[in-house]
């Protein structure tokens, strides 16, 4: 199986600089893939690698273009209250420990030894 190689080119529509990727069969390492960004030889990767390195780069342009990145909670994550809860108090960090859903405050998040239901409001994450 040959591969072709790929060109991705990613810029702020408004900005002069931007990234291109290059993308092409490593002609040095069976199985991996050589990535240049714009002249400079970034490196022979595995396929997840090249997926992180080019998701990084979109999410770089994404931000220069003033897209916001959020990422979504899940069960692990740590977080700090933004307000006064009963129980906890405004800055006061928890973990996540549940998520239901199906509820209203989906959220069971541990702080100390008190477990609490949140909504995605009353957190941010860590």
């Amino acid at each position: 199986m040959s591969c072709k190689p790929v060109i991705v080119s990613m810029e702020v529509t408004d900005e002069a600089d931007g990234v291109v990727i290059v993308i092409q069969p490593s002609k040095r390492e069976a199985g991996k893939i050589s990535v240049w960004l714009k002249d400079y030889k970034f490196g022979d990767l595995s396929m997840d690698e090249v997926v992180r390195f080019v998701a990084e780069q979109l999410t770089t342009i994404l931000k220069r273009a003033g897209y916001e990145t959020k990422k979504t909670p899940k069960v692990g994550d740590t977080v700090i209250f933004k307000h006064d809860m009963p129980d906890v108090s405004a800055g006061a960090k928890g973990i996540i420990v549940d998520i239901e859903p199906d509820r209203p405050y989906a959220y069971l998040i541990r702080v100390g030894d008190v477990e609490v239901f949140a909504r995605l409001e009353d957190f941010e994450l860590a």
